[in-house]
Formats: C-alpha cells, structure tokens, sequence
C-alpha cells in the first residue's frame, strides 16, 4: 500500500503527453489554445465612429470663439458597410451612424443629439474635442500582435475576438480520450426489472458525467460484470478506443475482483495496487502502451472520490491547463477528527455566516456507499492519521471541481 502522495507521483510521472488537433470555432469552447495566434490583420479593421452624429474636421473649430455656432453643410452620409467615398472639404460635414467609416480628411465626430439640422446644414454650439467619438484602425490589435496565447482557455469573448479576425478553426489541445467500464454482476439499468437481490447501476453515468466535466470525451462504455473473460474483452475494446480506462468495481480482493488479472493478462503493467486513503483503498493503476488504466473502487463515494482527485487533474493537464485546487477557507462547526490508520476525504459542506465568514460542517453520513454524501458535498478537508481538529478551527476545504 502507497501513500497519496506517491501515488500522485507515479501518476504524474506517466501522464501521457497532451495532443492537438484544429476544431471548428463554434466547438472550441472551453477548449485550451495549443499555439500564438497573432492577428492576421487590425482590430478595428478601418477607423469608423463610436456615435450616431456627424464627421467633421477639427480644423473647422479650432480658433473659433468658446460657444460661438460652427455652421458646415452636409454633403453625404456614411452608412455602416457602405462608406462616405469623397473627400469632406473645410466647412463641410457627413452624416455617419455608429461603424461606418470615417470619410477621407475627416477626424472627428459630434453626436447627432448636439447638433441643430436644418436642411442640409448643421449649427453645433457644444464644446467639440479633437478626434471624440473616434474609434482608430488597430488601436486595440495592430496586425502581428498576439491575439491569444498559448494555453488561453476558450471563452465566449475569446471565441468572438477569434470571429472578428476571421478565423473559423482553431488549434486547441485535444480532448482526452476516456472509456467507461462498469463490472458487477450485481447491477441492471433503469430499463431493466430488478431483482431483490439486484443494485441499480449509477457509475456509469456518473462517471462518464464527470469526463465530460472535465472536458474529456468518452468514446467507449460497457457494463460487463464480474466475468473474466468478459472484463478481458472489455479492456482490449477500450484500449482501441482510448487513451484513458476508467473500471469501476473488480479491484478488492474477494474472488471475484478481477479487474487487476484481466488488465495484467491484457499486457498492462502494474504500477500501483491500493492506496493508504479513506475511501478507495483499492484503487489500481496500470498502463499500456500510452493507455492508461485507473481501476476505480465499485462503491459509488469511493469511485468518484478518487476520480476526482487522481483522473481530473491528469485530464485537464492533458488539455494544455494548469490544474491547482481551489481552497475556500472557513471555520468548523464541529470538532473532526481521523481515528483510523489511513488519509481521510471528509465531505463538507460550506454555508455563509450572518458575518460573511464561512462555516464548514461536516457530512454526517460518510459511508462509501453514500452517494448522497458526494452530491451534497461542497469539498473535501483532508484529514491525516490521527489527525484532529477542534470547533472553530480555521481549515481549507478542497473545493470539488464543479465549484471551479
């Protein structure tokens, strides 16, 4: 039996590298910029007007006496997307709305709502300031700038800005690869009639559930029970089918966990086999090629406690993303503490005081087989052997990745 810590190390030590591939935009978000992107060309791409109003040249205010009329007579208009294409003359004005491009010798706009119209002519008495409602070609990007650097995570606004260069894919980090493996010959789904002595399946989805939280994609899942030759099969499938095996079930040691035998005759290697830690002490981690296998306890706490904190943070590295746990920070409620032999996950839940301050209480139901504990659960405080602390201890609770 490891610690946590060396098993996060062996982990870490055979993370596969990330991959790459180019999707379409409308596809990549959330994804991870695997490349510089510079701009192909300015942002904005021409200099154009912030307001509904009028072009002019600042040349026709200058020396004129404070809040005396400038007169100008409009010759045209510039319509977004169908510009002003003459020269504007001393004394002269256009018409603009907001995008439209700023006509040839004009530097300046008024809005419409500080203007007199009469005819084709316009009186403007409020103060005017040089190149005011002016929004510059390039002033926020200038062509060869980096729009979005490596390791940028995709965001709507990111997504947008990528739109606005003309960009239709994208290079990213490519999502992992992930089969499902639920074994149990216990089990049958909803659509199944159940038995007395029968459990309803919930791994499966869940755990799939908590791959596409993590921004990978299952590309393979099968129940197969607690067969040999049947877990054998399953495996060699996955392993065609994806860079990450996840198995729950199978990995204790009564005669019918047989996850570890049916992966070793599979060709993996065995690099751990159970892990001081409460729950999940089984689990079991194996690798192939540049597959890895995490075979997962069948209880549904202590599956998804070790996804959680050993397969999550390998995914999103994976993903070109730097993975660090968020910690909140608030009191106890209750005295806590690890009476047993290994590390303990306590589930907790974080409530705001009347003084903004932050309450951690304790699950009361810590079974591994309570998944109501997980589902209520805010985080985690990770208690060491015979470890306690008292009410109103100030803890970090490990935040669960959904609060991320």
């Amino acid at each position: 039996m490891i610690s946590i810590q060396q098993a996060l190390e062996t982990i870490s030590a055979h993370q596969p590298p990330a991959e790459t591939c180019r999707m379409q935009l409308a596809e990549a978000l959330e994804r991870v910029v695997a490349e510089d992107i510079p701009a192909p060309e300015p942002l904005p791409r021409y200099t154009d007007s912030a307001m509904d109003g009028f072009a002019v040249r600042w040349s026709d205010f200058e020396g004129g006496e404070e809040g005396a009329a400038v007169t100008l007579s409009v010759i045209g208009e510039s319509k977004a997307g169908e510009p002003f294409r003459a020269v504007v003359q001393p004394g002269e004005a256009v018409r603009i709305s907001t995008g439209a491009a700023l006509p040839a010798d004009t530097d300046t706009v008024v809005p419409v709502e500080d203007v007199e119209e009469e005819e084709q002519r316009i009186s403007i008495r409020s103060t005017v300031h040089k190149q005011q409602y002016v929004r510059f070609e390039g002033e926020e990007i200038q062509a060869g700038e980096t729009l979005l650097e490596r390791g940028s995570r995709l965001t709507p606004a990111g997504l947008g800005l990528l739109a606005s260069i003309g960009a239709r894919t994208v290079t990213v980090f490519r999502p992992p690869t992930t089969a499902v493996i639920v074994t149990g010959s216990e089990l049958v789904t909803p659509d199944d009639e159940i038995q007395p002595w029968q459990s309803r399946e919930s791994n499966g989805i869940m755990l799939a559930a908590a791959v596409c939280q993590s921004g990978g994609e299952v590309t393979f899942s099968e129940h197969c029970g607690d067969r040999l030759e049947a877990t054998r099969r399953a495996i060699a499938s996955a392993f065609q089918a994806a860079r990450i095996l996840l198995i729950s079930g199978g990995v204790s040691v009564g005669p019918h966990d047989l996850v570890k035998q049916a992966a070793q005759e599979e060709g993996f290697e065995t690099l751990f086999w159970k892990v001081r830690q409460k729950p999940g002490k089984p689990l079991f981690f194996a690798k192939k090629a540049d597959r890895l296998l995490f075979g997962l306890p069948g209880n549904p706490v202590s599956a998804l406690n070790c996804y959680v904190y050993y397969v999550h943070p390998l995914l999103q590295k994976m993903q070109g993303r730097e993975f660090n746990w968020d910690i909140l920070t608030g009191t106890l409620a209750e005295e806590v503490e690890n009476r047993g032999e290994r590390s303990l996950f306590l589930r907790v839940q974080i409530v705001e005081r009347d003084d903004g301050m932050m309450r951690v209480i304790p699950i009361k139901k810590q079974g591994p087989h309570m998944l109501s504990s997980m589902a209520l659960a805010d985080g985690f405080l990770l208690l060491e052997p015979g470890q306690k602390l008292p009410e109103g201890e100030e803890v970090g609770v490990h935040l669960y990745p959904r609060k991320r």
